[in-house]
């Protein structure tokens, strides 16, 4: 697994070292988190991070925003504590790093329910690591751009989930007619 485990499907939840990890009470702080996981495929311009958390300030202050949000993060996730550390940070860019430690259970998720030719272990598993919505009972009000990104990845999830229950139920109907 990993030394950061990063719950999103459901009720959030972020485990550090095996510990919950508490120091995440700012909304922005999640939802920074949250986004950097699932969007883990390239790094992100700060301007694009802090448009998307702080549409209606002006830039400067919601680049000020975006670094103190980043800064709580780190110090949260102990991100500069560690060798391995699962941001990659540059003056211009955000990355969470898919090659660190960390795990994400959507990420997970969307790799095993995905799977061309998917078993029914993998599947099942698939399935196992849904425990709910994405981001289920979170949200930044204040923040469309975040509610758009966040709406369509929990359809994008769900619709993952229904077509992987179904393919079970298809497993499993092949698997009986051969008994």
């Amino acid at each position: 697994m990993g030394r950061l485990r990063i719950s999103l499907l459901g009720p959030s939840a972020v485990v550090l070292d095996g510990k919950p990890v508490e120091d995440l009470n700012w909304s922005k702080v999640r939802a920074l988190l949250a986004y950097l996981a699932v969007e883990a495929d390239r790094p992100h311009r700060r301007e694009t991070l802090s448009a998307l958390l702080w549409p209606d300030y002006p830039e400067r202050s919601a680049r000020t925003n975006l670094r103190n949000a980043l800064s709580a993060l780190r110090k949260a996730i102990g991100d500069r504590e560690t060798a391995s550390p699962s941001l990659l940070v540059t003056r211009e860019t955000i990355q969470f790093d898919a090659a660190s430690d960390g795990w994400v259970d959507a990420t997970a998720f969307e790799e095993l329910a995905s799977a061309q030719d998917a078993t029914a272990a993998q599947l099942e598993r698939a399935i196992a690591l849904y425990h709910g919505p994405f981001l289920d009972g979170f949200s930044v009000e204040d923040s469309p751009p975040f509610e758009d990104w966040a709406f369509g990845v929990r359809e994008r999830l769900e619709q993952q989930f229904s077509t992987a229950l179904q393919a079970l139920v298809a497993h499993h109907e092949r698997s009986e007619e051969r008994r």
